[in-house]
């Protein structure tokens, strides 16, 4: 796939995702439930692309060492993001929003990393893949929205920080649709990168996120449906 088609959709997947969820979170404001499901629901459809798609295309291109090399590097990219976005929060008094907001955009990249990679690596698989980000980023729009609609700033001003944390995922599909067209051992490597930050981001956010939010099972069950949801758009 064109590089600059991969760009553009990791562009609309960020943009669309998060605009979206801002405008629900705008107008809508018990939605604890709703976000426990959602994110539930995008982490079992995550967690279907990681171990029936990536890891195993990554392993036939590149073999187990490149896989385990990128699964690290991939898992230490998000990690130290995560690290760097603590420190800001402990030296800036900002708004809860505005901080959701960069914590957002800076997950967006390496999001951008993984769908421009695996785009460029397992293209039939692209539409799934595409559709898995959009909805990952519904939840996380809704959720930045929240504090900003409590506090009364202006909706446009809300649709635009919910945009502009949304456009490091198309820099980020650039980024690793080009590393991705180099070698076959490259593509390995990009696609096991992505699944250690989508395996990460799974984890250590979506499901742990989604079982907080709602005390009963809605997120577990979603997880689930997420999942087959995965194997019933695939096969």
């Amino acid at each position: 796939m064109n590089i600059w088609i991969v760009s553009i959709i990791g562009f609309l997947v960020g943009v669309v995702g998060t605009g979206l969820g801002s405008l629900v979170g705008i107008f809508i404001k018990k939605t604890n439930k709703i976000l426990g499901f959602l994110l539930g629901l995008t982490g079992g459809f995550m967690m279907f692309i990681v171990s029936f798609h990536l890891f195993p295309e990554a392993f036939y291109l590149g073999g187990v060492y490149i896989v385990l090399l990128g699964v690290g590097i991939g898992i230490a990219v998000i990690v130290t993001l995560e690290n760097l976005l603590d420190r800001l929060t402990n030296m800036v008094n900002m708004r809860s929003g505005i901080l959701l907001a960069l914590s957002i955009g800076l997950h967006n990249f390496p999001e951008g990393l993984a769908l421009g990679s695996t785009l460029v690596g397992v293209t039939d698989f692209g539409l799934v893949l595409t559709l898995a980000m959009l909805l990952h980023n519904i939840p996380e729009g809704i959720s930045m929205s929240l504090p900003f609609s409590m506090n009364k700033v202006n909706p446009w001003k809300i649709m635009l920080f919910s945009l502009l944390a949304g456009t490091p995922t198309g820099l980020g599909a650039f980024v690793g649709a080009y590393l991705g067209m180099i070698s076959n051992t490259v593509i390995s490597f990009c696609l096991a990168l992505a699944g250690g930050i989508m395996l990460y981001i799974v984890c250590d956010d979506l499901i742990p996120t989604g079982k907080t939010l709602h005390k009963g099972r809605v997120s577990s069950i979603a997880a689930i449906i997420g999942y087959v949801l995965g194997i019933i758009l695939y096969f």
